[in-house]
């Protein structure tokens, strides 16, 4: 098989196990006290995501109340007097985008107020940060109860891990609804390998006709 064919197989086969899938996490079973959450989205027993705190009064589930657009309660409640206040760790990879909803523990929206994510691969190389200010947003009640925004960082190749950070005027911040595309332990099924072997062999067998076409005169 040529390089080029074994390339190929490698990337078809990849695309073809969905060693990614997209995840919303609501953190809906989140315990109150704990310094590290573990998101299992294909259901094998192996956390794809982890979020893990140093602070040893660990997360709380309550925030902002009802009168928010990005945080439907219970999220991850936290303090944001840390660096970094909040670690993602992506057991078997992340890859695309990642994003969240956050609010901030302040009764006012300042630029000194906000939230950010950076994206670093398993060399510690950043991939992709984003920062946002915590604003007031409009709401069917009227303006959010407080600052809240979206933190989206959009990278290329594969993320090991994110660190979260967040300034806010009484020290704590909640986020929800964390999103991304995670890695798992899935592997391909056999009819998809076939299906993609055969592909790749009608196609290495197509190249070789021209290979040994003769050449016009």
């Amino acid at each position: 098989m040529s390089t080029f064919l074994r390339t190929a197989v490698a990337a078809a086969l990849i695309a073809a196990g969905g060693h990614g899938h997209a995840a919303l996490i609501t953190f809906d079973d989140l315990v109150t006290g704990v310094t590290s959450y573990g998101y299992d989205g294909d259901g094998d027993n192996i956390a794809d995501a982890i979020f893990s705190t140093t602070d040893p009064a660990g997360f709380n589930t309550v925030g902002p109340g009802p009168n928010q657009n990005y945080i439907r309660e219970p999220g991850l409640e936290a303090t944001s007097l840390l660096n970094p206040d909040l670690r993602v760790d992506f057991v078997f990879g992340a890859f695309g985008t990642l994003g969240f909803g956050f609010a901030l523990n302040s009764t006012v929206a300042d630029a000194s107020f906000f939230g950010s994510m950076s994206v670093y691969d398993e060399f510690d190389n950043l991939l992709g940060s984003d920062t946002v200010v915590g604003q007031y947003t409009p709401t069917p009640a009227g303006l959010s109860s407080f600052p809240e925004g979206l933190v989206n960082v959009a990278f290329a190749g594969r993320a090991a891990y994110a660190l979260l950070n967040f300034e806010s005027q009484f020290g704590r911040f909640i986020i929800d609804d964390f999103s991304g595309t995670f890695g798992s332990t899935e592997v391909p099924e056999p009819v998809s390998i076939a299906l993609v072997l055969a592909g790749l062999g009608l196609a290495g067998a197509a190249q070789r006709r021209r290979r040994a076409a003769p050449a016009a005169a």
